[in-house]
């Protein structure tokens, strides 16, 4: 019985050393020698590893591989080493530590984090379909948002509107989406509405400015703008308005529907547009910025007709010849208006030049038709003197520049006074 003890106990010892020796092997194979096989096994962190073996990183796991060479890439192998090794060593190749291959495998990592990064990209470019939208779409959206409005408090809805309105502003620039806008229900649903009967003057700024992005160089939209006779309601709004900002973008809007569409011109021009705008400069309440818009639309339009008209463009002429401009300018007023505003404010336009030009634009476009009336005003010959005079001791190039302009003026309107004056 002892007997048996004692063997059970010395087979146990050898079973215990032999583990601890297969264990401590394995643990210097791990740290010592790598022992390459035909398979990929992972090399240890700062393991050294022969020359002549394969190795990779994994791009999957990211960790450092070898195993041997297969048979095609060892015979290449061996004539890469027997034309790089010294003449006459016949030394075995050292095993090679992994640090002396630090650019090589800093370059395998480089490409492991590229195939990660691009692998994010390719996650996000199909989460950006998912939600990516088209211009048409959201405009849709947003004509759809700005119906369901009415559900909410009139005080929650200012902002609401005014950010869908700037938002539609920006793209209904591009002809085509002003297009969906209008045929998706915008102009009878948005636009038409607040102009005609919303009391929020910010909102009627907004939808007016809106107006003006989608009609401008846009025939067709022009045509859907002049068929719902928007026309006359921006008419009324600058007979009726004081607003500074109203008044601007009602000039804007009018503008844009407007030019190069001589119906149009002829339609609003001879009803209530023309009255609206000569009313505009008479009145007393609105800024000159505002008065030099207008001039500038009527010079526009004046010179539109005269250029279809000298150039003989068959297809317009028709229509441009119908047009009596000139005529309803002066039933209405607009050369003495325009005399008065420049001799009652003069001293508000020396410190805005841009303004003066606008309106040395618009002395010379209507010459022809006020020239008789401006000659004989002393009054308006004095402030186009005056402006005259201080530009033209300004050391800024762009106020000698309009100086010049109204000398020019000067000198055809009141030529028969002496030089010396002028």
């Amino acid at each position: 019985m002892m007997h048996m003890s004692t063997v059970c106990a010395c087979l146990a010892a050898v079973l215990v050393l032999n583990c601890l020796h297969v264990s401590a092997s394995q643990r210097v194979n791990k740290t010592a020698e790598f022992v390459a096989t035909d398979e990929w096994q992972v090399i240890a962190e700062g393991q050294a590893i022969p020359k002549g073996l394969h190795v990779r990183i994994n791009l999957q796991t990211g960790l450092k591989e070898a195993k041997l060479l297969d048979p095609s890439e060892r015979d290449t192998a061996m004539q890469s080493q027997s034309s790089d090794s010294d003449p006459g060593s016949g030394s075995i190749s050292d095993p090679l530590s992994i640090e002396y291959k630090a650019d090589m495998i800093e370059e395998s990592v480089r490409k492991v984090k590229e195939h990660r990064g691009y692998a994010e990209l390719r996650k996000a470019y199909k989460d950006f379909q998912k939600n990516f939208r088209t211009d048409a779409e959201v405009i849709v959206q947003l004509i759809e948002q700005y119906r369901n409005f009415s559900k909410t408090p009139l005080d929650l809805e200012i902002k609401p509107k005014m950010n869908a309105l700037e938002n539609l502003g920006y793209l209904v620039h591009q002809i085509d989406n002003a297009l969906v806008f209008i045929d998706s229900g915008g102009l009878d649903d948005i636009i038409l509405p607040i102009v005609v009967n919303d009391t929020n003057t910010a909102l009627k700024v907004s939808a007016m400015r809106v107006l003006g992005a989608l009609t401008g160089n846009n025939p067709k939209a022009q045509i859907k703008v002049f068929e719902r006779n928007f026309g006359s309601h921006l008419a009324q709004i600058m007979m009726s308005s004081t607003n500074s900002a109203e008044i601007s973008s009602a000039l804007h809007a009018l503008g844009a529907l407007l030019r190069k569409f001589p119906l149009a011109q002829q339609r609003v021009l001879s009803t209530s547009g023309t009255q609206a705008l000569i009313g505009l400069l008479r009145s007393t309440e609105i800024e000159l910025r505002n008065k030099a818009k207008v001039v500038t639309l009527i010079s526009d339009l004046v010179l539109e007709k005269r250029h279809v008209i000298d150039e003989s463009k068959e297809e317009a002429l028709a229509q441009y010849v119908l047009l009596e401009l000139e005529s309803w300018l002066q039933s209405h007023g607009y050369c003495g208006a325009l005399e008065a505003v420049l001799s009652k404010d003069y001293v508000s336009l020396l410190d805005q030049p841009e303004v003066v030009e606008q309106f040395a634009v618009a002395l010379q476009t209507t010459e022809s038709l006020c020239q008789p009336l401006w000659s004989q005003s002393p009054a308006l010959r004095h402030a186009l003197l005056t402006v005259r005079n201080r530009f033209a001791h300004s050391e800024d190039e762009y106020r000698s520049e309009v100086s010049q302009a109204l000398a020019e003026l000067c000198e055809r309107f009141y030529e028969k006074h002496s030089h010396s004056e002028l």
